[in-house]
């Protein structure tokens, strides 16, 4: 057993996903990142010890010890990161994977086929335009992970939430959100669960979970159309 595969099992452990197939699928999908990442830039990872804690273990740290069913759509999946794990270990879950780009929205509906995750879906959109079609006030989790600061990623994900649906903003150094940053999620319809620490193994560096939850509808004009957001955030 190599370094890079002992510390992802024993990391699953720890976080308490201690099913063996989980480590065995996380470290197939770990494969077929490195193997398209000689092709183009997926992730800036290029060996499977790189991989493991900053990606693999960082996606799945803020779940440890939480149940995951019904929609959960994850924003900006890039190279998969959280989805597919979020898809692997939660197999109840219903998951939807939003990418804008052709080339990595490819990458990710090959990966869901070759690992046959059956639960598991991939759509090329921006999170704008997901929020104003079908999915608008569909999910139960919506997922945001190295996507835009705070105040963007929610006005992204509270769109996507059904009432009572959980946003969850994966943070790093900041502890909580600002007064501005909760003044927005209560102009979107949401309320800050809880903002805590997250221990991801093997990992040098200071993480955050930041859970928001969709207390009433959001008002129609948002999310704003593509790329206002990024361009004049909230």
């Amino acid at each position: 057993m190599t370094e890079g595969e002992s510390r992802l099992r024993e990391g699953l452990i720890t976080l308490g996903f201690s099913d063996d197939s989980i480590a065995d699928q996380l470290l197939r999908y770990a494969d077929l990142v490195l193997e398209a990442n000689r092709q183009t830039n997926l992730v800036g990872a290029s060996s499977l010890e790189e991989l493991v804690a900053a990606h693999l273990l960082d996606s799945l740290a803020p779940l440890s010890d939480r149940t995951i069913r019904g929609r959960v759509i994850d924003i900006g999946s890039g190279a998969g990161f959280p989805g597919i794990p979020i898809g692997i270990a939660f197999a109840p879950a219903s998951l939807m994977m939003l990418e804008p780009r052709a080339k990595r929205v490819d990458f990710l509906s090959g990966a869901i086929e070759q690992l046959g995750l059956k639960n598991v879906d991939a759509r090329k959109s921006m999170a704008e335009t997901a929020g104003r079609s079908d999915l608008r006030e569909s999910a139960d989790l919506v997922s945001v992970r190295a996507v835009a600061s705070p105040a963007i990623a929610l006005e992204l994900s509270v769109p996507l939430l059904k009432r009572h649906g959980r946003a969850l903003l994966y943070v790093g150094r900041q502890p909580a959100p600002t007064d501005h940053e909760l003044d927005v999620a209560d102009m979107l319809g949401a309320a800050l669960l809880e903002a805590k620490p997250v221990e991801v193994p093997y990992l040098q560096g200071v993480r955050h979970g930041w859970w928001f939850e969709k207390k009433k509808s959001t008002p129609h004009e948002y999310p704003r159309r593509a790329k206002v957001p990024s361009k004049q955030p909230l």
